[in-house]
């Protein structure tokens, strides 16, 4: 990133910066290939100090010190052989709400689709399959336009072609890659 210094040449560096964000929700975070969700680390907590704050927890944590920092010392050292964070196993379950909730459409591609280089669908029909899907999710709102749809579907699965193919006088479009399942 380049940093505009006041009365200074500019610097360009690399910020070695982690973003933390608290919530008492899962984030909304729109991304349909799924690589925004795929970077965090959720901490699920479970107990509430609302209405049973402790007044003195610093003058506590003070008498503690020698030992956090022991604790603290022992976690850097941990991160630094392992080379990342780990999800906690905790986490698991609201990454998975966060990713469907991120990518709706990758949601419709693991409930309905079968990912397969042999596999086609036409464009018509995958996404026809898609709004009823998102009905019977309760999710009408992100049925959006054909071209939303395609553009969300290729960032979910790279491995998918848009093309065009003659069936006789008529030219069709088709994704190839992808096929829905039986039901569907």
């Amino acid at each position: 990133i380049t940093v505009d210094r006041k009365n200074m040449q500019p610097l360009t560096l690399r910020l070695p910066t982690r973003f933390v964000i608290l919530t008492n929700e899962l984030p909304k975070l729109t991304d349909a290939s799924g690589a925004v969700v795929s970077r965090v680390v959720l901490l699920h907590t479970t107990r509430s100090f609302f209405g049973a704050e402790d007044h003195d927890l610093t003058d506590k944590l003070l008498g503690e010190l020698p030992g956090i920092l022991l604790w603290a010392i022992e976690g850097w050292r941990r991160l630094r052989e392992r080379g990342r964070f780990v999800q906690p196993e905790s986490g698991q379950d609201s990454i998975g709400e966060m990713d469907d909730l991120a990518s709706p459409v990758a949601a419709f591609v693991r409930d309905c689709c079968e990912v397969d280089r042999l596999a086609a669908a036409t464009v018509p029909d995958l996404f026809a399959a898609w709004e009823r899907w998102c009905k019977t999710q309760g999710r009408e709102r992100f049925v959006g336009s054909v071209a939303h749809f395609g553009r969300d579907l290729l960032a979910a699965e790279p491995s998918i072609r848009r093309k065009r193919i003659r069936d006789g006088e008529e030219r069709r479009r088709i994704y190839e890659g992808i096929g829905l399942r039986d039901g569907f």
